[in-house]
């Protein structure tokens, strides 16, 4: 089994919850498969694929793919293979098994991609998929699915494109979500953000929630080191009058087996977190902080002096090169015309830059 998941799952979402929920659930608009698109697709490969959220309620989210051998990006590609538009607010993939997996938050579907043809495979739709967010792969034969406006965990069988269960969280639906999704052994650890304060805890042989732990005021992103720790960001509330709280964000330690808290270190009230994830070694943390890509090693007790990155223009998300460590860091500029992504070595210099579509915020590489 081989999977690698995207990077970069937060998105412009506390605008769209002081909206009422009815008003957001049938945003979202696909156009209808054709045979196939007017300027065709080169093909793919081993790689990184971009996703861009588009403008929000516009139907325009977008596929990139970049070569990093040719250093050469070419945009619209799923667009340009299979005649029809991704949707509403792509919003994370995940890479298993030879095959994209696209979440697409706002028109409620999640596809099966070519990673080579562009080609769509399938789709999962369900009335039980409003929001979904991220997907993960727990065997070859199962995928959780976690959502935004629904507090349940779905379970999808990728072999028939269905929802095939849920897993009951206890939330309230509505006002809850899960979000990112981290496996450890045959444990699986979900971060729940939306007004929330917990870290799940699921045995994925019995898809059974087993444990629940507090870590702090939305904790908005989870991942794992190579020691076998669980790590989670908290972003605080991330605005004053949050009715979750509002406090420091702070990065907490876990220990995955016993399910405590560790360590915690505390960040400024009010600084901005997002976008926790580790190397391919697994023994270096990176986050953004303010806008800035910030590296430490996961056997630090302190924070760094400084970010590795003062990136530039208006960073959304990141990912590490699985390969070379180089760092790609995306733009949204405006949120409203076409994102970049910039390119920085693995030392942190910058390199340069390519052109994606509007407001790129997630990152897969497929090898």
């Amino acid at each position: 089994m081989k999977t690698t998941v995207s990077h970069g799952i937060r998105r412009r979402v506390f605008a769209w919850l002081a909206l009422p929920l009815f008003s957001l659930l049938p945003f979202g608009c696909m156009e209808k498969p054709q045979a196939g698109g007017d300027d065709p697709a080169p093909s793919g490969g081993d790689g990184l694929f971009i996703l861009s959220e588009g403008s929000f309620n516009s139907g325009n989210a977008s596929l990139s793919y970049y070569d990093p051998a040719d250093r050469s990006v070419e945009n619209e590609v799923f667009y340009r293979a299979n005649g029809q538009r991704l949707g509403d607010t792509g919003q994370s993939m995940t890479y298993h098994d030879g095959v994209l997996w696209v979440v697409v938050n706002g028109s409620h579907v999640i596809f099966a991609v070519d990673p080579v043809t562009f080609r769509e495979k399938g789709r999962v739709t369900a009335p039980e998929l409003p929001s979904p967010r991220c997907i993960r792969f727990v065997t070859d034969e199962k995928a959780y699915v976690t959502q935004l406006f629904d507090s349940r965990i779905l379970i999808v069988d990728p072999s028939t494109y269905s929802v095939t269960g849920t897993i009951e969280t206890g939330m309230d639906q509505g006002s809850a979500s899960t979000e990112g999704i981290v496996m450890i052994g045959n444990d699986v650890f979900v971060n729940c953000w939306s007004y929330q304060k917990s870290v799940l805890k699921i045995d994925s042989s019995t898809d059974e929630i087993v444990a629940s732990l507090e870590v702090g005021v939305q904790p908005e992103s989870v991942c794992a080191d190579a020691f076998g720790r669980l790590w989670a960001l908290t972003d605080g509330g991330a605005w004053e009058g949050n009715p979750a709280g509002y406090e420091a964000p702070k990065l907490v330690r876990i220990d995955p087996e016993s399910f405590t808290v560790e360590t915690e270190i505390l960040f400024n009230l009010g600084d901005s977190l997002s976008e926790l994830q580790t190397d391919a070694s697994g023994e270096n943390l990176y986050f953004l902080r303010n806008g800035d890509v910030w590296k430490m090693s996961a056997s630090a007790s302190e924070l760094p002096s400084g970010p590795f990155i003062d990136a530039d223009g208006n960073p959304y998300s990141f990912t590490v090169s699985p390969e070379t460590g180089e760092i790609y860091v995306s733009d949204a500029v405006d949120y409203q015309q076409n994102g970049a992504v910039v390119r920085y070595s693995a030392e942190g210099v910058r390199e340069d830059e390519f052109t994606v579509g509007i407001c790129p915020g997630s990152f897969c590489w497929a090898y």
